[in-house]
């Protein structure tokens, strides 16, 4: 994921809008130091890569940097900087948050990915929009470090139909022709349907969808259901979605499924970092 200079910029400047008032008042910050991240419990890392630009931004220099998704226990080295107080004082905290928070994040989508594929290896975990208001890149960065992959990025990339759009619809009678429709407006894209029950699920094979979701079908119904769909529409994607978390995901996983959707890594503590500073 990519993060532009004003981006970096911008988060140092959300914490320190106009100067570091201790580090100015107490008249320390010509002298040197240097700082050292490392985890306190074992973690998938992440945004160390962008932690390393904001202490480079604030001046100091980074002398020790692992990347983004490495796997680590407890008391191992991340990150280490050197500099002046000034800049190691700045870039401390912006730093240590953006580790922190990403990395609890690609921690928990590391360790669904690894339940998921422990029960079927070739199941996709896959994380919804639902990361809080304006931490998507940071948000995608650190599923990708886990080994999720996104599953919309944006409303304009994907065409993905919800009970709520049909609404709309005279009659769900008319979703064969209006996916003919979308086919011939979208021919580069596929047409995904979600859908809460078993005959809505055969009724939007027939008309020719490219993937169904199941939004919170029990595992025990899914299973066969899913069973029977493949061997009806060998080409048909599958993907599950409502609730899935670590205590159940292993049962969604055995239930044949290709894609499990879910907002589980976003949501719960960050990762616990250390940082320790001291004096050259």
């Amino acid at each position: 994921m990519f993060f532009s200079d004003e981006e970096i910029a911008q988060l140092i400047a959300e914490d320190v809008p106009f100067l570091d008032l201790t580090t100015y008042g107490l008249n320390i910050g010509k002298e040197l130091g240097e700082i050292e991240f490392s985890t306190r419990h074992t973690m998938t890392i992440c945004a160390t890569e962008e932690a390393a630009r904001v202490f480079e931004k604030c001046g100091a220099k980074v002398e020790y940097l692992l990347e983004s998704g490495t796997c680590l226990t407890s008391q191992q080295l991340i990150l280490k900087a050197s500099g002046c107080a000034e800049a190691l004082h700045i870039g401390w905290r912006v730093a240590l948050n953006l580790m922190e928070y990403s990395s609890g994040i690609a921690t928990r989508a590391k360790e669904l990915v690894d339940a998921a594929k422990n029960i079927n290896s070739d199941v996709a975990v896959v994380t919804t929009r639902k990361c809080f208001p304006g931490t998507r890149i940071i948000s995608m960065k650190a599923i990708l470090a886990g080994g999720a992959t996104p599953h919309r990025l944006g409303l304009s990339e994907t065409v993905l139909i919800f009970k709520q759009h049909l609404l709309f619809i005279d009659s769900i009678a008319e979703i064969s022709e209006r996916i003919n429709q979308l086919r011939k407006r979208f021919p580069e894209q596929k047409i995904a349907i979600e859908v809460e029950t078993e005959t809505d699920a055969w009724m939007v094979a027939e008309a020719g969808v490219d993937l169904i979701q199941f939004d919170k079908i029990p595992t025990v119904e899914l299973s066969g259901l899913v069973a029977e769909l493949k061997q009806k529409y060998p080409g048909l994607q599958l993907a599950a979605a409502g609730g899935i978390n670590l205590e159940n995901v292993r049962n969604y996983a055995s239930t044949g499924v290709d894609i499990l959707v879910t907002s589980y890594p976003y949501f719960g503590k960050p990762a616990d970092i250390g940082a320790k500073m001291k004096r050259r």
